[in-house]
């Protein structure tokens, strides 16, 4: 839940990701650059985040600190 909204990720293996939010769907580039996971999508700027997991629990940390909680789901079920 981000903003009070619902988002679903898609991580490609070939560096694509897909965001689907609030029935909008976006496709972006990711990347891993030591160990944070970035993200760039058209007309933003690239985001990166440290990330923890705690079984299927992930927190997502940007570089001003703030966290952003996630479920990691099996797949792709929202077929993105």
């Amino acid at each position: 839940d981000l903003q009070g909204k619902t988002y679903h990720d898609y991580y490609r293996k070939d560096g694509t990701v897909i965001t689907l939010e609030d029935g909008e769907v976006e496709t972006g580039k990711w990347t891993l650059e030591g160990d944070k996971v970035c993200t760039k999508f058209p007309d933003e700027d690239k985001n990166c985040f440290s990330i923890v997991a705690n079984g299927r629990t992930v927190t997502l940390t940007d570089a001003k600190g703030k966290g952003l909680r996630a479920t990691l789901l099996r797949g792709n079920p929202k077929d993105l």
